[in-house]
């Protein structure tokens, strides 16, 4: 590397990857000798992968877009979304993870993820419903994304990369795994090590495991999930919600409505009845039929 003269803008893009590539699983309730620990990279390792790395389709050197945020006026899922960095959108996919589909549509993956799971198609798409919001949340402040814009397929038309995405200090792909709205089953990051991805789909696998014996998000059994529904049916006759009355809490107990969700139904009213909904982000044509029995106005 002697010799090799970088511009300023290239070095000091290296020299903040260096610092700041740490790979952190979620902290709450990590066991001791799997995930109470970082991994990075070493300094000397990443500069010569900056530097040297051969030609390829994605970019040669990792690039970090710090103070991100969510475009949720554009279509998102758990693991899939658009993202503003300054001036530009960009679609990010990330690594490691598969999120549950909540399109219906997509049916051979909705029949895949739920053989994963040992669930049915329709907690699938509940639990796909869960993860775009819990993806909401967890990037509703400015986000960090680390990617070198490898390409990743998929059924949209448009190009979208793989990137790792931090915030707080927490990997997404890891919380979501965390909270059971992922399987460890995506694209491992291309480090200059592959030892390096090898531990983090380790320390994954370690939290996925703990999700699925805690039941929590798609790993609770469909028995679960349709008593929930019956819960939700008995609350039904028994009394509505009046979302122009409401308040958060209750407008949080219907099905599939968060606090962030809860906070734009209120900031919307007066509404007149559940088609003006549909103005609302994050709600579309499915949640107003799943809601419609269950509010007044």
């Amino acid at each position: 590397m002697h010799g090799m003269k970088l511009d300023p803008v290239q070095q000091a893009a290296q020299e903040q990857f260096a610092r700041h590539l740490v790979v952190a699983a979620p902290h709450a309730d990590r066991p001791k000798r799997q995930m109470n620990k970082f991994i990075a990279l070493p300094l000397f390792a990443v500069l010569a992968f900056a530097v040297h790395a051969a030609p390829s389709p994605t970019s040669a050197t990792w690039e970090i877009w710090d103070d991100c945020t969510l475009d949720t006026n554009s279509y998102f899922d758990g693991d899939s979304f658009h993202v503003r960095h300054g001036r530009n959108t960009a679609i990010v996919r990330l690594y490691f993870v598969d999120a549950p589909e909540a399109d219906a549509g997509y049916g051979t993956r909705v029949a895949e993820q739920a053989a994963y799971f040992r669930t049915t198609d329709a907690a699938i798409l509940h639990n796909g419903v869960a993860a775009k919001e819990f993806t909401a949340s967890f990037l509703a402040k400015p986000f960090r994304v680390i990617t070198r814009r490898q390409v990743a397929p998929g059924a949209s038309r448009s190009t979208r990369f793989y990137g790792i995405v931090e915030q707080g200090g927490r990997r997404l792909d890891a919380a979501l795994v965390e909270a059971g709205f992922a399987r460890v089953n995506g694209e491992p990051a291309e480090y200059p090590d592959a030892g390096t991805s090898q531990r983090i789909v380790r320390d994954l696998r370690a939290i996925e495991l703990k999700a699925s014996d805690a039941g929590r998000g798609a790993w609770v059994r469909p028995g679960t999930i349709e008593s929930l529904k019956n819960l939700f049916q008995s609350r039904k006759t028994a009394r509505c919600v009046n979302l122009n009355t409401a308040t958060a809490a209750e407008i949080e107990s219907l099905p599939g409505i968060g606090p962030k969700m809860a906070d734009r139904i209120i900031h919307a009213r007066p509404l007149k009845d559940a088609e003006a909904l549909d103005a609302i982000p994050g709600i579309g044509p499915k949640k107003i039929e799943a809601l419609r029995d269950l509010v007044s106005f």
